[in-house]
């Protein structure tokens, strides 16, 4: 047992042979990993330093790095209890034959090495060499000038291998408590041990309707743009802890309740079917509830960036009406004359001619748009400087004043000479800003593209995960009803009615998940339709689009999924 290098050979040997389980699970760190390294690599790339709203991208991409890295310690470390599971009974071979925990430990260790090794060096080679994709992806999205050259960060690299050998560091300590707190003849049974049928957890089910409720409820009472913004992660954890309880309890009671329905219940696609998943809804239901999550997490976040993006063009007319624009918030009707002879003066002394001047006080609450901007439209330009528009009801006065330049007049210069002008005037309020929008629609298109950009990154990394999870539950359940459906044909089941049986299983519970996360997508329709306020899109119309259409191609390649799947599934009960 000591000899060296017996525990090494081992462990190749057993990644060999467990090569269908542990495929997938190295796949999906290899490019997790990738994925972190071309965040970082992104976020320390000199190319991005140099264009224009560079602090807004690389913030951008400095929480998508911290998602990926958060996201990826909880996938391997899902996906690694399939694999456990699944090796239990030959880890209890190996007790048999005189292994014991402390050398099981030595075996996982190996193990553990070499599966980091892959993951990190695969993943850092894939990385590397998509990485001048994902640059000219970044440059595309936010309109920024392509960065030529090659260059590899050492910092990406680094953190990059840092944070995976502390992801499988911890995933190994896991495996060592599992090992730890199982029995050696619990080892040996693996997965044939059975499970008493689950009783119906009504309290559990009504804690999670009323969390689930209280979640649906704060998206659609809450009205204001700002409060949805605050309060959006208290509804999303509400519909989190509501969902993982209702799949738990009311997965069971759903069982039951067709059980019950004997019209439905004594056909043989049917029975057999609802009678395997009832014993074992119990562990399977915290995945069916990652999976309607994950799947939830896919279309908010790539319905939202993408129609942000394509409304990119509105948000903009919106929050940078003209070249140069100053408000003044909380003002009051004096403060107009000052505002709009300092406009005057500056023009006169930079030698610059003002086009299309609008000069006006109105109402408008501070959320109307983003930044504490709201639109001005052309009939509005030409009121009289001495009118007021809108409704006191409507919120606090603001004095907006602004004008076009000529495509060759700098405009910052001319913005900032208005900036440091405001500061000596005798205004009545002390909240006033300039803007110098041409600059200002270069950042906030940098801004919006890299949101895009991450919006796509994590919801490709949401889709993997979910996925994965997907592929093992089905291989798992495979595995456990390979020998009830042998049973099943040698009593006199036909191979018809044993594929009939595996689709009303499969189809009755895959399918769940699905019809959870678009009904979780439209009941946070409210709420993100307001947050999407403060970004300066009212354009409800293009929201309800783009959520269908992510919607429906999602539900394309879940189908796509399940077929796969199933088909696996089928291929592995029919052995």
């Amino acid at each position: 047992m000591r000899k060296f290098g017996f525990y090494p050979k081992l462990a190749a040997r057993s990644l060999r042979l467990n090569g269908k389980f542990y495929l997938p699970y190295l796949l999906s760190g290899v490019v997790s990993a990738a994925m972190l390294y071309d965040i970082l690599f992104l976020n320390m790339n000199r190319g991005v330093y140099a264009m224009k709203g560079a602090n807004a991208v690389q913030g951008l991409l400095g929480f998508g790095a911290l998602v990926v890295a958060i996201f990826s310690f909880a996938l391997i470390c899902y996906t690694n209890g399939f694999l456990m599971k699944r090796r239990q009974k030959e880890l209890g071979l190996y007790n048999i034959l005189g292994m014991e925990k402390r050398h099981m430990a030595r075996l996982l260790l190996w193990e553990t090495v070499y599966s980091a090794l892959i993951c990190i060096l695969g993943g850092i080679l894939v990385g590397i060499l998509l990485s001048k994709l994902f640059l000219l992806l970044l440059c595309l999205v936010i309109q920024a000038d392509v960065v030529f050259g090659f260059e590899v960060p050492a910092e990406a690299l680094a953190y990059t291998a840092a944070a995976f050998g502390a992801i499988f560091l911890l995933n190994y300590l896991l495996n060592l408590l599992r090992l730890n707190r199982v029995k050696p003849i619990e080892l040996l049974k693996g997965t044939e041990s059975g499970e008493r049928e689950p009783r119906t957890k009504w309290v559990l089910a009504a804690l999670g309707l009323i969390t689930m409720g209280a979640g649906y409820f704060l998206s659609i009472a809450v009205s204001d743009p700002l409060q949805a913004m605050m309060l959006f992660f208290i509804a999303v954890l509400l519909v989190i802890v509501g969902t993982y309880c209702l799949f738990t309890a009311g997965s069971i009671a759903l069982l039951k309740a067709l059980r019950k329905n004997k019209k439905y219940y004594y056909q043989t696609r049917h029975f057999t079917a609802i009678s395997g998943m009832l014993h074992r809804m119990k562990r399977n239901a915290a995945g069916l509830a990652t999976i309607c999550i994950l799947s939830t997490m896919v279309l908010i976040t790539v319905s939202t960036t993408v129609c942000l993006y394509m409304g990119v063009n509105d948000i903009l007319d919106q929050m940078y009406c003209r070249d140069v624009q100053t408000y003044v918030n909380h003002g009051a009707p004096e403060d107009l004359p000052k505002v709009k002879a300092l406009y005057e003066r500056k023009a006169a002394e930079l030698g610059m001619e003002m086009k299309d001047f609008a000069a006006l006080c109105f109402y408008a609450p501070a959320t109307a748009y983003a930044n504490n901007r709201t639109r001005i439209d052309p009939y509005l330009a030409q009121a009289n400087g001495s009118d007021v528009v809108g409704d006191p009801n409507d919120g606090p006065m603001r004095v907006y004043v602004g004008c076009n330049l000529p495509a060759d007049a700098d405009a910052s210069l001319f913005a900032a000479s208005v900036e440091v002008g405001t500061r000596d005037l005798d205004l009545s309020s002390n909240w006033c800003f300039t803007d110098d929008c041409r600059a200002g629609r270069t950042d906030f298109w940098a801004s919006l593209g890299g949101f895009f950009f991450i919006g796509l990154f994590l919801g490709a990394l949401f889709l993997m995960a979910a996925v994965l999870i997907v592929y093992y539950k089905q291989i798992s359940e495979g595995y456990e009803d390979a020998r009830s459906f042998v049973i099943m044909q040698q009593v006199g089941m036909r191979s018809a009615e044993v594929k009939s049986s595996i689709r009303s299983q499969i189809s009755l519970v895959f399918f769940l998940p699905l019809l959870a996360a678009a009904c979780h997508t439209a009941g946070a329709f409210p709420m993100t339709r307001r947050i999407l306020l403060l970004f300066g899109l009212s354009n409800t119309g293009l929201f309800v689009l783009c959520s269908g259409l992510t919607l429906l191609i999602f539900a394309l390649v879940y189908y796509g999924i399940y077929r796969l799947t199933a088909r696996e599934y089928y291929r592995i009960v029919r052995r």
